[in-house]
C-alpha cells in the first residue's frame, strides 16, 4: 500500500511539473484547442527569398496555429509569414508538427501567407543545387530546421494548456478597395496588361477591379463566451511594396495585429486564399503610405466579419478531417531548369528550382494532399500552390448551403495554378506555371468530392477506436499505436515473434537464370533470408523504366507449383499476377511460400520459427529488403498482392511491414467466426479452425482445438494496416472464405478508415464468381495500385483495354 501511495504522489508531482502524462488534452473528453505562436523571423544576415536580411520589422514574422483534439487523431493547422514552403520542406514541417502533436502528417496543414520580404523553404531545391555544386542561396535550410524545432516545442507546451471548444463562430465581411485582378484581357481574349502588386501606370490601375472575391471569412473557436482563436481568410497577393531587405508581414500582418489589439483574448491566425491572379495593384502605386491604408481596409473587413459572427454549438461528432491526394500534370519543359540554373541569378533560382524539385517528385508519383476540415456547417479547404481566384469562387458556389472558405499556398511546389481557360489567354502566371490546363479538373474533382462527402457519424462508436479501459475515443497517435501494439501482441501469441531486424545485411542475391520477354526480363533468384532459411523467387525487371519504378511483392495461392502459379504456368486462369504486373511496368518479386515450389521439402521443425506463417512473413520482408536496394525501385512505392494463401499472407506481412504502402488481397480472408469447412473438414482437421493449425500455418492453434477461439482476427489485422490502402476481392460464390463474413468485417473496419480521414482507402469488390480473381476485378485492383502509386502503366493488358 505504501508503494502504491508513493507512486501516486510521484505521478501527481510529475503532472504538476508538466513531466507526467499529458494533462489537459489527454484527460479532456470533448474537443479541445491548443494555441501556438512562434517567431519565424530569421537572424540578420540570412537570405530572404530575394534579398539578404539587413533589418527586422517591428512586428516580425510569425508562425501561428492550433491543435484541435478530440475527434479522431489531433489536427494541426499552421500559417507562417513566409513566401512559400514546398516539396520536401512541406514533408519535414508536417512530419515534425505531427510528431509533436501525436498525430499523423496527413492531419497537418502548413500554409504560408506569401509575403515577399520573407524566407522560402524547399529542402528538395536545396538538395538539387548542392548536388549540382551550386550555392543553395535562399534555399539554405539552417533556419528552417530551427523554426521546426521551435514549433515542436511550442506545440508540446501548448497541449498542456489546451482549452475546451464548445462553439464555432462564422462571419463574413466585405473588403473594399484592396483586391483587383492582375490579368487584364484585350479584345482578342489574351492578357494585354498585368496589374502587379504596386502598379505605377495609371492607365492599368484604372481598369475595373475584375474577378475577385471581396469577402473576408472568419472562423472562430470559443469556450462558451471566451474566444480562443480567430481564423481569417482573404485572397490577395499580400504585397504593398517589397525588396526592402527588411523581414516584414506586409499589410495582412498589420491587419492581423490590429484585430489582435481589438480582440486580445483570442489568437488571430490569417490565411491567404486563392490569390494568384489577385493583387492590390488597382489601389496601390507603390507609395509606402499605402501599406497602412491597405491594412486598415482589410482590418475593417475583418471587423465587419467579427461583428457578423454567429456562434453555433459544436461537439466532437461535428468535426471531421479528410484529404484527397492529387497528382498534377507537369509541363514537359521543366527538366530544362536543371541546365539553365547554372547560369541564372539568385532571384531566378528562387522562382524556379522548387518547380524542378516538384517535377522530380511528381515523376515518382508523390502526390499532394488537398484536405478539408469540417466543423459543423463549416468547410475549410487546404490547397497547394498559387491558385487563381476562380478555384475559390467555384468552391464556394459548389456548396452555397455551407460556410466554405479556402486557404491556398500550402505546398508551394506547383507554384501558379490557373483554371483551364487561363492557359489559352497567356500572361505571366500561366507562362511561369509548371502545371498544365489539366490541373483544373483534377483539383476541382477533389474539392467537389470532399464538399459533397457525407460525413460519417459512426467513427467514435467503433470499439477499434475506443480506449478499451474507459470506452472513450482514442485521442492521440500514441494511444492508437498502443492499441495496435495490443493487436500485434495477440497475433504474436499465435504466430510467434519475429527475430530482431536490427543490423540486417543486404540480401545477397544469386541469379540462377534469366528469361528475356518482350517487355521485361524474368530472373530466377535465391538468397538467404537468415542463417537457416532461403528465399527462392522470380524477379521481374521491366525493360523501359524511365525513373525509379513502383514494385510489388506478389504472393501465390496454395499449390505445388509455388511461384510458378503467379507466373501463369499453372492450370488455372486469372493467377498470373506477377507476370501481368511486370508487363504493366512494375518491378516484381514473387517468392515461394515454405512447403511449395522449390521449398516443397521445407522442414518446419528446423527453421527456427514458431509458425510457417511467421517464417513466410520473415521471408516476405526480406524480399522487401531486396527491393529497396534495387536501383530500379522507388522504395517509397512498394505494395503487396496475393490470392487465397497469398491473399491472407499479403495482410500478414503488411501488418508487420510499414514499407508496404498498398495491399491487394484476393479471396484471402473472412473473420474466423465465419470460417466453415463443414462436418467432414472438422473431422479431418480436428476442429473448425483445424486447417489453420497445420505446420505450414499456425500450429499453436492445435492446442486450442476443437473449439478454437483466437485472440485476434482479420478485422484487427486490417485495422492495424489502416490508413494504408487495402483492396479486397471477395467473390460472391467463394466457398473458402465467406463473403458474408467479409461484408461484416468491412463494416467493422470502415470506421477506422473514417476516423483516420481516409474513407476511400478501404476498397472491396464482390464479383459474381467462385474462388477466383476474375479479369474485371483484377483490372480494378491494378487501377487501384496505379492510383495509390501515381503510376502510369507502360502497357495496358488485353483485358484492360
Amino acid at each position: 500500500m505504501n508503494f502504491i501511495k508513493s507512486n501516486l504522489y510521484l505521478t501527481l508531482f510529475l503532472i504538476l511539473l508538466g513531466l507526467g502524462p499529458i494533462a489537459s488534452y489527454g484527460q479532456e473528453k470533448g474537443l479541445t484547442l491548443a494555441l501556438f505562436d512562434v517567431d519565424a523571423t530569421p537572424p540578420i544576415g540570412s537570405l530572404l527569398a530575394y534579398d539578404p536580411l539587413e533589418k527586422k520589422d517591428d512586428l516580425g514574422l510569425r508562425a501561428k496555429g492550433v491543435v484541435i483534439s478530440g475527434s479522431g487523431l489531433p489536427i494541426v493547422i499552421c500559417a507562417i509569414d513566409w513566401i512559400g514552403i514546398a516539396n520536401e520542406s512541406q514533408d519535414a514541417f508536417k512530419e515534425s508538427l505531427a510528431e509533436a502533436a501525436s498525430t499523423i502528417p496527413s492531419r497537418v496543414a502548413v500554409h504560408t501567407l506569401h509575403q515577399h520580404d520573407a524566407p522560402i523553404s524547399d529542402w528538395g531545391a536545396e538538395k538539387i543545387l548542392k548536388e549540382a555544386g551550386l550555392d543553395p542561396k535562399a534555399y539554405e535550410s539552417s533556419f528552417d530546421r530551427l523554426l521546426i524545432n521551435n514549433l515542436k516545442d511550442a506545440i508540446r507546451i501548448a497541449l498542456k494548456d489546451a482549452k475546451p471548444i464548445t462553439h464555432i463562430g462564422t462571419g463574413k465581411g466585405i473588403v473594399e478597395k484592396v483586391a483587383s485582378n492582375r490579368r487584364i484581357l484585350g479584345d482578342d481574349g489574351h492578357v494585354a496588361y498585368t496589374r502587379t502588386s504596386s502598379t505605377k501606370n495609371k492607365k492599368i490601375r484604372d481598369f475595373p477591379e475584375g474577378l475577385i472575391d471581396p469577402e473576408v471569412s472568419l472562423v472562430s473557436f470559443w469556450n462558451e463566451e471566451e474566444p480562443l482563436a480567430v481564423f481569417s481568410y482573404y485572397a490577395v497577393h499580400p504585397q504593398s511594396y517589397y525588396l526592402t531587405k527588411i523581414a516584414n508581414p506586409d499589410f495582412p500582418g498589420i491587419a492581423r495585429y490590429m484585430r489582435q489589439l481589438s480582440v486580445p483574448d483570442a489568437m488571430h491566425v490569417h490565411f491567404n486564399g486563392a490569390g494568384a491572379n489577385v493583387t492590390a495593384g488597382k489601389y496601390n502605386d507603390g507609395a509606402k503610405i499605402n501599406r497602412k491604408i491597405l491594412a486598415e481596409r482589410l482590418a475593417k473587413g475583418m471587423e465587419q466579419a467579427w461583428d457578423n459572427t454567429v456562434k453555433t454549438k459544436i461537439t466532437k461528432e461535428d468535426v471531421y478531417w479528410q484529404q484527397e491526394p492529387i497528382l498534377l500534370t507537369p509541363k514537359e519543359t521543366l527538366p530544362e531548369i536543371a541546365q539553365e540554373m547554372r547560369t541564372q541569378n539568385a532571384r531566378w533560382l528562387t522562382n524556379n528550382v522548387q518547380k524542378l524539385a516538384w517535377y522530380n517528385r511528381q515523376a515518382l508519383g508523390k502526390k499532394i494532399d488537398i484536405s478539408c476540415l469540417t466543423l459543423g456547417d463549416v468547410r475549410i479547404l487546404h490547397l497547394p500552390g498559387e491558385l487563381f481566384i476562380e478555384y475559390q469562387l467555384a468552391a464556394k458556389a459548389e456548396r452555397k448551403d455551407l460556410f466554405v472558405t479556402m486557404a491556398a499556398y500550402g505546398d508551394y511546389g506547383p507554384f501558379y495554378i490557373g483554371p483551364s481557360s487561363a492557359y489559352t489567354e497567356g500572361g505571366y502566371e500561366v507562362g511561369t506555371s509548371p502545371v498544365t490546363a489539366e490541373a483544373e479538373p483534377i483539383i476541382m474533382g477533389a474539392i467537389k468530392k470532399m464538399l459533397h462527402r457525407e460525413i460519417p457519424n459512426n467513427t467514435t462508436e467503433s470499439p477499434f477506436v475506443l480506449q478499451s479501459e474507459s470506452q472513450q475515443p482514442l485521442r492521440t497517435l500514441a494511444e492508437w499505436e498502443e492499441k495496435k501494439k495490443s493487436w500485434k501482441n495477440n497475433m504474436a501469441s499465435i504466430m510467434g515473434t519475429l527475430p530482431p531486424r536490427d543490423n540486417l545485411k543486404r540480401p545477397e542475391i544469386n541469379y540462377l537464370d534469366s528469361t528475356v520477354e518482350s517487355t521485361y526480363t524474368k530472373h530466377h533468384i535465391s538468397f538467404d533470408s537468415n542463417e537457416r532459411n532461403q528465399v527462392t523467387a522470380f524477379l521481374y525487371i521491366p525493360h523501359k523504366i524511365k525513373v525509379k519504378a513502383p514494385a510489388m511483392l506478389v504472393l501465390h495461392s496454395t499449390g505445388d507449383l509455388g511461384k510458378k502459379i503467379v507466373d501463369g504456368q499453372g492450370p488455372l486462369e486469372n493467377r498470373a499476377l506477377a507476370s501481368e504486373l511486370a508487363e504493366r511496368g512494375y518491378v516484381v518479386i514473387a517468392p515461394d511460400y515454405p512447403s511449395f515450389g522449390e521449398q516443397k521439402n521445407h522442414d518446419f521443425s528446423k527453421d527456427g520459427f514458431d509458425s510457417g506463417t511467421l517464417l513466410a512473413v520473415w521471408n516476405h520482408m526480406r524480399c522487401v529488403d531486396a527491393l529497396t536496394y534495387m536501383a530500379e525501385v522507388d522504395s517509397e512505392r512498394i505494395g503487396v498482392i496475393g490470392h487465397s494463401l497469398g491473399g491472407h499472407n499479403a495482410l500478414f506481412v503488411a501488418a508487420h511491414d510499414l514499407r508496404l504502402k498498398a495491399v491487394v488481397t484476393s479471396c484471402g480472408w473472412t473473420p474466423f467466426d465465419y470460417y466453415d469447412i463443414g462436418d467432414a473438414g472438422i473431422k479431418n482437421y480436428g476442429g473448425r479452425l483445424g486447417p489453420w493449425a497445420q505446420d505450414r500455418y499456425m500450429p499453436v492453434i492445435k492446442k486450442l482445438l476443437p473449439e478454437a477461439t483466437l485472440p485476434f482476427d482479420f478485422t484487427h489485422i486490417i485495422a492495424s494496416i489502416a490508413p494504408r490502402p487495402v483492396f479486397t476481392n471477395a467473390p460472391l460464390q467463394d466457398s473458402n472464405f465467406s463473403v458474408e463474413g467479409v461484408k461484416s468485417g468491412i463494416e467493422a473496419i470502415q470506421p477506422v478508415y473514417n476516423w483516420l480521414g481516409y474513407p476511400d482507402n478501404l476498397q472491396v469488390r464482390y464479383p459474381n464468381a467462385s474462388h477466383d480473381f476474375p479479369e474485371n476485378t483484377r483490372k480494378e485492383a491494378y487501377s487501384f495500385l496505379d492510383d495509390v502509386f501515381g503510376f502510369t502503366p507502360l502497357k495496358k493488358l488485353a483485358f484492360e483495354k
